[in-house]
């Protein structure tokens, strides 16, 4: 089995480790061997904490070239803010893990990245053409043509139509869908049960049946 190395902790990085357990159920496919976290020293959920989220670590690891990594610290709090400890790391992008829920509907003509995680009972259409470090939560569709930039978030029960294109880090809320052929812009954040029926300019956060402007992104 390939070693899967999880950076983070109690919320994201736990969701993987269980998806990575489910997958394992059906065949065998990863071994994790712990976390990098930056405040926990005791074992989360089982599974032992290697050291830190920094370059000195990673470096160690690399050297092993079964080891694979999945960092599970990009969020709607952490933002673009967080980006940066993440490139600090100098991983080689085919070091990063994808991680499909065995339940999840995945179109052999849609296109993942790396770093990218499809949770249970998702649909993937096809042609949709999802970038790295992507996440999307559990029954959430991405429909067909889709284009699904780097560090997008896409949260549980959400719905992207068809030829909608999600810029790079914008967030969809839980409940939220959207029109055909509407682009949402870069970090822009659609709140929770939204509606978006028309683009949504970068650094913007919308929400509301049919989402309408109520601030922007620092």
């Amino acid at each position: 089995m390939k070693k899967l190395v999880i950076m983070g902790g109690q919320g994201n990085g736990t969701v993987v480790a269980q998806i990575v357990e489910d997958i394992n159920k059906v065949q065998k496919e990863w071994e994790i061997i712990g976390f990098l976290n930056d405040r926990e020293v005791e074992p989360i959920n089982g599974y032992p904490v290697l050291g830190k989220v920094d370059s000195v670590t990673v470096a160690e690891l690399l050297k092993d070239n079964s080891v694979f990594f999945f960092y599970a610290l990009i969020s709607i709090k952490l933002n673009y803010k967080y980006l940066n400890k993440l490139h600090d790391l100098k991983i080689p992008i085919d070091r990063f893990a994808q991680v499909i829920h065995p339940t999840a509907v995945v179109s052999k003509d849609a296109k993942l990245g790396k770093n990218v995680c499809v949770q249970a009972f998702s649909i993937v259409g096809p042609n949709a053409n999802v970038g790295n470090f992507v996440q999307i939560f559990g029954h959430a569709t991405v429909g067909h043509n889709c284009k699904v930039e780097d560090y997008a978030y896409v949260t549980s029960n959400s719905i992207i139509g068809a030829h909608v294109h999600l810029k790079q880090g914008a967030f969809l809320g839980v409940n939220s869908s959207t029109l055909d052929r509407v682009t949402i812009g870069e970090w822009s954040i659609v709140g929770q049960h939204s509606n978006v029926i028309r683009d949504v300019p970068d650094y913007t956060i919308v929400v509301g049946n049919p989402a309408a402007k109520i601030g922007t992104v620092d």
